[in-house]
This record gives structure tokens, sequence and C-alpha cells, in this order.
């Protein structure tokens, strides 16, 4: 990246890192917690992240055929969280730091705090199982 990075993001952005904010992907106009899972993200120009929701079983029930693909996180595993929730890691989103650095610009997004390690672990090896997620993602996670 030829601009160094802000202070706030050099701080903060880590794999494990936890960013609040609404995303024009998602059908809920309404903030969601997106974990980064990349292993070097301040080195990487493309983040990999994932969402948590709460609707645990619409997710199973549409990831049926891929169950290793979804980890379940609850307030025990993640102290943010109020209730069980579920991150499917076969949907991954990908933003651009710059992307990332406009919505903090514009005050859209909230730091949290990271994910333990071994939550970290588990949907690292759930994304890298899952036969919809492609290769070049992938490889920003080994």
């Amino acid at each position: 990246m030829a601009d160094p990075l802000p202070w706030e993001l050099r701080l903060t952005l880590r794999g494990g890192s936890v960013y609040y904010f609404a995303d024009r992907a998602l059908l809920s106009p309404e903030p969601h917690y997106f974990i980064v899972i990349n292993t070097h993200p301040l080195e990487q120009q493309l983040l990999v992240l994932l969402v948590v929701t709460s609707q645990i079983e619409k997710v199973k029930r549409r990831r049926r055929d891929l169950p290793d693909t979804c980890v379940e996180i609850g307030p025990a595993d993640y102290q943010e969280l109020s209730v069980a929730s579920i991150v499917d890691c076969n949907n991954v989103f990908r933003r651009s730091v710059r992307e990332l650095l406009e919505k903090i610009g514009v005050h859209q997004v909230g730091y949290k705090s990271d994910v333990q390690q071994l939550v970290l672990e588990k949907l690292r090896a759930a994304v890298l199982a899952s036969p919809l997620v492609e290769d070049e993602i992938k490889n920003l996670l080994r």
C-alpha cells in the first residue's frame, strides 16, 4: 500500500479483529459483527471477513450439506455477544482495506474486542474446509 495506514487501523487490524458495521451485501440494514480472519491483514490488500448472525437455524438449514463449515459461538466464546450465534464460513466477505478506511472515516465502523485465538482457529479451519471458498481467499489464511 503506497500511503501509510492510519494509526487506528495499525493498532486494531489483525487476525481476530472485530468491526461492527452495516454492509451493503447484507439484506438487513442493521450493523453486524465482522471478524477479520486474514493471517497478516496489515500486509494484504484484501480483507477476508466473516459475519456473525443470530439466525442459527436458518444457517444450519441452508448449510445442512456442509456442516463442518459453520461455527457456533455464544457469549461464553465472545463477550460482545448477548445471544447464541453462528458464522457461516462458506460466505466470506471480501473488502479492501480502503473500503474499511472509508467507513472508519465517516464513523460507520465500531471497533470491538478481538475474538479468542481458539475461535479464530475454528473459523479459519471452517473456511479452509469449505468447497465454496476460492483458493485465492484460502491462501490469505495460510
